[in-house]
């Protein structure tokens, strides 16, 4: 298994974006997942998201 020692080049674009905005993309990827769509971008990019919206709570 491989894992990524970088966060993906979405991540800087995240930097500008509103909280709102990355919740609703989470839960459209969510969704997508649960309808069998599982790329690993998609997991990847969500990951991301939850991250960066983790990092904005901590503050």
């Amino acid at each position: 298994m491989r894992f990524r020692t970088s966060p993906s080049p979405a991540v800087a674009a995240m930097k500008n974006r509103s909280s709102d905005d990355l919740q609703n993309e989470y839960r459209l990827i969510d969704r997508e997942r649960a309808g069998g769509a599982n790329s690993l971008g998609a997991i990847a990019d969500q990951n991301d998201i939850a991250r960066e919206l983790e990092r904005r709570n901590k503050r």
